[in-house]
Formats: structure tokens, C-alpha cells, sequence
């Protein structure tokens, strides 16, 4: 089985986007709903999700007007691409303050104490399910892929539920095995993990056969 996942929440996650003299760039989500008709699915829900940044300090420091919350909630009623939660900032360094203790930016490493991860989790899954009428999936993606030795075996494993988050996904590089804790599921990243569709085909190849894959 393969799930599909993007970061950030950029507006190309849902619309399609066309510029002068330029043809139209599809959307993720115009992709996923095309696929319906020949790509089947093994469960119900959604085809996707896109982990989104709930601050809007922040999606507009990063990408001025190429991030916003317009689509989360029309998107999460389709039912094709699904929206969870990326964080409040991301610790991203193109936002002047973000919510760590001691302003670190660049790592989700450092968000390494109870405080931090409320302002950066909960406060974001809060923000996020506000805009989406409760109808987000319940899953965090790590900023960067970063998994902190306290977010993985203490913060999630006792606030999970209370946050109403089942599961949270790294950029291990890895294929899921029955063994992945729950709390750091990895994905495999393509523009680091595969570059092309020949790749992707070669990758998948090598997870069916229980062969590690290594890109290039």
C-alpha cells in the first residue's frame, strides 16, 4: 500500500494554478480527484493529506501569498485531500519569532519541552480543526521530518489523545513496518528520496521485494 502525503499546505495543494503564456499546473488535489476514475483505493477517506501551518504569521512570512487557509475547509469536506497538522511556525527562519523558548529556528528538534510542543502541537491541531469544522485527520507531520526523543516517547504517547492525533510522520527514508512506533512513521521524500517517476517505479520495486532501497 502506498499513501500519499505533501507538507506545508501551499495553495498548489488544491488550486489549480495557470500564469501568462504558461500552461496550467493541475493541483494536487485536481490530480488525486482525476485518479479516482483509474487508480483504486484500498479504504475510504481521503486519496491524500496535506500538512498544513496553522499560523498565518508564518505562511505569510514564508510564501507571502502562496499559502493560506481558504481551502482547508472546502478540501476537507471533498473528502480527497485531507488536512492535518504541520505545526504552528514550523520553526521556520524566514518567521521573526517563532514559538520556541529561546527562539531556535530550523529544527524540530528543538522543540524538546512541554511548552513548546503545546504552543507548536496543540495549539496548531486547535487553530486547524477551528477552520476545518473538526474535519481534519488526526495525524501530525514533523517540520522537516525532525522527531525529538520527547515529542516521539513522551509528549504524543501521553497527549496523543487528548489531541485527538493517532500517529505522526518523520522523512525517515524507510518503507512503514509493523514495528514503525506510531509516534515516528517514516516517509520517503521525493527530491530526496526519488527524483523521478523511474525512481519512484524502482523504489516501489524494492519495498515489494523487501529489498533496501537507495536512491541513485
Amino acid at each position: 500500500l502506498v499513501c500519499l502525503t505533501c507538507d506545508d499546505g501551499n495553495n498548489l495543494d488544491y488550486y489549480d494554478h495557470s500564469a501568462d503564456d504558461q500552461a496550467e499546473t493541475a493541483s494536487f488535489h485536481s490530480i488525486l480527484q482525476t485518479s479516482t476514475a483509474w487508480l483504486p483505493q484500498y479504504l475510504a477517506g481521503p486519496r491524500a493529506v496535506s500538512f498544513v501551518i496553522a499560523s498565518l504569521v508564518a505562511r505569510t512570512a514564508i510564501g507571502d501569498n502562496e499559502f493560506s487557509d481558504t481551502w482547508w475547509l472546502e478540501s476537507a469536506n471533498k473528502g480527497v485531500l485531507g488536512i492535518a497538522n504541520h505545526s504552528w511556525d514550523h520553526l521556520h527562519e524566514a518567521v521573526d519569532v517563532v514559538r520556541q523558548r529561546d527562539n531556535k529556528k530550523g529544527s524540530f528538534l528543538e522543540v524538546s519541552c512541554f511548552e513548546d510542543a503545546e504552543a507548536q502541537i496543540a495549539e496548531a491541531q486547535t487553530y486547524i480543526e477551528n477552520k476545518t469544522d473538526n474535519k481534519s485527520l488526526p495525524f501530525f507531520g514533523y517540520p522537516y521530518g525532525h522527531v525529538s526523543a520527547y515529542l516521539r516517547d513522551e509528549y504524543f504517547p501521553e497527549n496523543g489523545a487528548r489531541l485527538g492525533i493517532h500517529a505522526a510522520f518523520s522523512t525517515a527514508g524507510t518503507a512503514v513496518k509493523e514495528e514503525s512506533c506510531i509516534w515516528d512513521i517514516p516517509r520517503l521524500v521525493c527530491g530526496w528520496h526519488w527524483h523521478s517517476p523511474a525512481e519512484f517505479s524502482d523504489m516501489l520495486d524494492a519495498i515489494e521485494a523487501g529489498e533496501e532501497y537507495v536512491c541513485g
